[in-house]
């Protein structure tokens, strides 16, 4: 809606830019009141399925019930204090409690002060580039002292009113927006996993005799396919202990050391890996690695699995990835092997190994050694990584495409939020 021109003024503030000139630059602890007094941490045992919400850094991500005394009622802005967001010098994440719920102390908590508007300073605290005020490396924290000093913009309380209402409309509806693409993705996503298992588990023709396999998370395979456990046909090889490597072994240039990290949708990042001395590579001769090994990490994000390709120098590993190679008079096609590793049989198999430890963040060597792999014969292998190659290339394509209207989607609403919040739009009042 059109609104009457005012004069801009200069902020000094570099992510401010101009404002207008009857709004003012604050800190945000006269803007705000704080009430992380008011959070107190949650026990495990107090999270249950349903209930009142449990909020902390990652959102309603648990929920609590049994609660005589709610610590906190009512809208209050909450602001992520530390996490992976801030480790990568990102936006903290900020929501709008509502309703009676507790907070934990990974997040402050926030309400205006005097007549300001709290959907307003929502909406603008998403604006702010918050990377001065992150403190630490190995855990960085927002801590509420520097949150205090963070510089909000107040313009007049009537103006506050007639942004966050014109933001909360068309927030909403992008949001809205947002929510579907994201449950396509899901279901895309969802739709590949189930037509990897369902392909590695009972083939491409769905009219062969069926067999049970013996194994609760499998159920019937196809008869002519037989079970072995890995060991019987692979040799498995990882960094030893008496080879281990520190940071202070890691060069600019030399052969490549390929770690967790570097995998990236099946396939080693080789820009991303960095590099070892030649001896540290000469001494560990066993994961000397070439073009076509299998690999998959055990420790950090568990079950990466990728096929080596693209390789022109010298690798090895770090002691957090496995080495995969055939041995023995068994034939078995990688690329097959790669599409069991990733599938929902791994992962029942590795839910299944833990034995009840739900705190297990590492793969086993001796434990992966007597994983079942299913085995029908070699030419039957590569039709079915052929097959899950061409229709898992196609689903992989959709989702990109997905995934970029998503980020173009948010990113107008960013742009959108920071225009009004910063006063180079205007909403009637």
């Amino acid at each position: 809606m059109p609104t009457e021109t005012l004069m801009m003024k200069v902020s000094n503030i570099d992510w401010m830019g101009d404002i207008p000139n009857t709004w003012q630059v604050k800190r945000l602890k006269y803007v705000m009141d704080n009430y992380d007094y008011l959070r107190q941490p949650i026990d495990a045992s107090q999270r249950t399925q349903d209930g009142d919400i449990l909020y902390d850094y990652y959102g309603a991500s648990g929920v609590i019930d049994k609660i005589d005394d709610y610590i906190c009622e009512g809208e209050k802005i909450l602001i992520g204090e530390d996490g992976a967001n801030l480790k990568m010098r990102t936006l903290p994440l900020i929501y709008i409690a509502s309703g009676k719920y507790w907070v934990n102390n990974h997040a402050h908590i926030l309400y205006p002060k005097n007549d300001n508007n709290l959907h307003f300073f929502a909406h603008q605290m998403e604006s702010i580039d918050y990377e001065n005020f992150i403190t630490g490396s190995a855990q960085p924290k927002l801590s509420q002292e520097n949150l205090n000093n963070v510089l909000l913009i107040e313009p007049p309380a009537y103006e506050q009113k007639a942004i966050a209402d014109f933001l909360d409309e068309k927030c909403e509806k992008i949001d809205k927006v947002i929510g579907k693409i994201e449950e396509q993705i899901q279901v895309l996503e969802d739709y590949k996993k189930s037509l990897i298992a369902e392909t590695v588990t009972k083939g491409l023709d769905k009219n062969v005799p069926m067999k049970d396999s013996g194994i609760d998370w499998i159920g019937e395979i196809p008869k002519e396919w037989e079970i072995k456990r890995i060991k019987y046909f692979t040799n498995l090889n990882g960094r030893i202990g008496w080879q281990g490597l520190t940071t202070e072994d890691y060069q600019d240039e030399g052969p490549y050391l390929i770690t967790g990290i570097d995998f990236n949708n099946g396939l080693i990042d080789w820009n991303s890996c960095t590099h070892i001395t030649e001896k540290r590579w000469i001494e560990a001769n066993t994961i000397q690695i070439r073009n076509g090994d299998l690999l998959i990490t055990k420790d950090g994000t568990v079950g990466k699995v990728a096929v080596v390709s693209g390789l022109n120098d010298k690798a090895s590993l770090n002691s957090g990835v496995l080495l995969i190679r055939p041995q023995g008079n068994v034939e078995y096609y990688n690329r097959y092997i790669y599409y069991q590793l990733i599938s929902d049989v791994f992962w029942a198999w590795f839910e299944f190994n833990k034995s009840g430890n739900s705190t297990i963040i590492h793969l086993y060597q001796q434990d992966f050694a007597n994983l079942y792999t299913l085995l029908p014969n070699i030419t039957e292998q590569k039709q079915i990584a052929d097959y899950l190659d061409k229709e898992c290339e196609k689903i992989d394509k959709t989702i990109k495409n997905k995934k970029e209207q998503l980020e173009t989607i948010k990113e107008y609403k960013k742009s959108l939020i920071y225009e009004y919040v910063t006063g180079k739009k205007r909403v009637a009042c």
